[in-house]
C-alpha cells in the first residue's frame, strides 16, 4: 500500500519548487553548512564543497540512470544509514528532479512503489557494503565511508561504479531541473506500518520541516513530541554564535545539533537547519554522550535543557 503525503493547502509555498533553494550552490564557501561527527572522525564541509558533491552526483545520474519515462527523474536508494555522504546523494538526485528512498522492508528489497502503488525497482542504488545494493538497480554504487577515500577499498563488484572515482570527473556545476512542487521527494517505510511505503513530495517535505529547537541530547525539545504514530524524530540542540537565523532559530545562533536514529530523519533535521541558515552538525548514531557533548563545545556551545 502507499500512502502520499501533501501539505495542507495554506502550507504551500509560492515556489514551483521549495526543494532546490534550500540546497547549498557554489557560492556558499564563506561558512560551514554541514559537520559531521563519529567516534574518530570530524568532517566539515561548506556550501561550496557540497555544492560540488552534489552537482558531481547528479551529472553521473544523468549520465548513468536511464528512466522509462523520460519526464521523470531517476529513483536512488539510498543505503548509507545517518551518514554526510547521504545528504550528498540526496542533493544531487533534487538536482536531476529524482527521488531518494530509504531502508525498504525485506520483503520488497530494491523495490520501492510508484505513486500508483506498483512496486518498481530503484533505477540506482547506493550502498557503503555490497550487501546493500539493490540486485535489480540498473546503477550500483559502492561508497567508500572514509572522508579522504580517492576510491573504494579494494575490488568493485562487476559493473559496479566507484562512489568517489567515478564521480570526481564529472562537472563541478548543474543546473537544476525544473520540477513541480508535487514531485517526489522522498519515499520511505514507516516501522510502525509494515507494507505501507510513503511518499513525501518537494512541497510536503518542506512545508513539514520543524525549526531547529533546543534540547536535551536524546530528549524531548520544547513543544516537540515525536512525530505522529511513533515515527522516529530528528533531535536538534541550538548552538550559540553570531550568525543569520531564520525559520524560528533565536537570534544569535549559527549551528543546530542534529541526532537521529533513521536516514530520513537526519535529512529532515539538516534540512531544517539549512532553511534556518543555520550549520548543520550532525551526530553518528555511534556516538556517545560524551563526544555528542564534544561537539556542542567545539562548534560554539554546550547542548542544554529546553529554553522556552
Amino acid at each position: 500500500m502507499t500512502r502520499t503525503v501533501t501539505p495542507a493547502a495554506d502550507r504551500l509555498e509560492d515556489l514551483p519548487d521549495p526543494l532546490a533553494p534550500l540546497l547549498p550552490s557554489a557560492a556558499d564557501a564563506d561558512r560551514p553548512w554541514l559537520v559531521w561527527y563519529a567516534p574518530g572522525e570530524r568532517v566539515e564541509l561548506t556550501g561550496h564543497v557540497l555544492s560540488m558533491w552534489q552537482c558531481k552526483i547528479a551529472n553521473l545520474l544523468t549520465t548513468e540512470a536511464h528512466t522509462d519515462d523520460p519526464a521523470a527523474g531517476p529513483l536512488v536508494r539510498l543505503d548509507l544509514g545517518v551518514h554526510w555522504r547521504a545528504l550528498t546523494w540526496c542533493g544531487g538526485a533534487w538536482l536531476v528532479g529524482g527521488a531518494v528512498a530509504f531502508t525498504e522492508p525485506a520483503a520488497h528489497a530494491g523495490s520501492s512503489p510508484s505513486p500508483g502503488g506498483v512496486l518498481r525497482p530503484a533505477d540506482v542504488s547506493v550502498a557503503f557494503e555490497p550487501a546493500g545494493l539493490s540486485a535489480d538497480a540498473q546503477v550500483q554504487v559502492l561508497v567508500p565511508r572514509e572522508p579522504l577515500a580517492t576510491r573504494w577499498p579494494g575490488t568493485l563488484p562487476p559493473l559496479v561504479l566507484d562512489g568517489v572515482a567515478d564521480v570526481m570527473p564529472h562537472a563541478d556545476s548543474f543546473p537544476a531541473r525544473a520540477v513541480g512542487g508535487a514531485t517526489t521527494a522522498m519515499v520511505h517505510y514507516p516501522a510502525q506500518a509494515p507494507g505501507t511505503a510513503v511518499e513525501v513530495s518537494r512541497d510536503a517535505l518542506v512545508a513539514d520541516l520543524t525549526p531547529p529547537l533546543l534540547v536535551t541530547p536524546g530528549g524531548t525539545g520544547a513543544g516537540g513530541a515525536g512525530r505522529a504514530g511513533g515515527e522516529d524524530r530528528t533531535h536538534a540542540a541550538l548552538l550559540g554564535g553570531n550568525g543569520r537565523t531564520g525559520g524560528g532559530a533565536r537570534a544569535g545562533t549559527r549551528a543546530v545539533l542534529v541526532r537521529a536514529g533513521a536516514a530520513q530523519e537526519a535529512v529532515r533535521g539538516v534540512l531544517a537547519a539549512w532553511q534556518a541558515g543555520l550549520t548543520a552538525v550532525l551526530i553518528s548514531p555511534d556516538a556517545d554522550e560524551a563526544l555528542v557533548r564534544d561537539a556542542a563545545r567545539q562548534e560554539g556551545a554546550e547542548a542544554g535543557k529546553p529554553r522556552r
